[in-house]
Formats: C-alpha cells, sequence, structure tokens
C-alpha cells in the first residue's frame, strides 16, 4: 500500500510535510503518484489563496510494507 507525502515551503514559515488525514491508501505506485500531483498543486493553489507565497512544494508515495492489499 501507498500514501501520499506533501512538503511545502512558504516564505516565512517552516517547510512543512503533510499526510492525508484521514489516511487514504492507494493499491498502486502510479495511482498514488496520479493523485499526489492533483493533491499537492490543490494544497499549492490553497496556501496562494491565503496570500502565502510559496517558495517550493515537493510530493511523492511513500510504500508501506506493513499494509498489504487485500
Amino acid at each position: 500500500m501507498w500514501k501520499i507525502l506533501v512538503v511545502i515551503c512558504a516564505f516565512g514559515v517552516d517547510c512543512t510535510m503533510f499526510e492525508s488525514d484521514p489516511m487514504v491508501y492507494y493499491q498502486t505506485e502510479e495511482e498514488c503518484i496520479v493523485a499526489a500531483d492533483a493533491k499537492a498543486k490543490a494544497m499549492v493553489q490553497t496556501f496562494t489563496d491565503y496570500g502565502y507565497y510559496v517558495d517550493s512544494a515537493a510530493h511523492s508515495c511513500q510504500y508501506l510494507d506493513h499494509l498489504k492489499a487485500t
């Protein structure tokens, strides 16, 4: 199973890593990457809408070996 990780660095604010809450798990890395890309773009837009200058952002997916697909 895979989960999304998004890191956003905004001017004047420490870089922060975000995870879904509640946690959403994906069966494949490809499925997760597509979702992570959309989530990161939406989050950067939200930060911008609230007046933050986003210096950088990154997203990825983490494989969780202890969670097996059923």
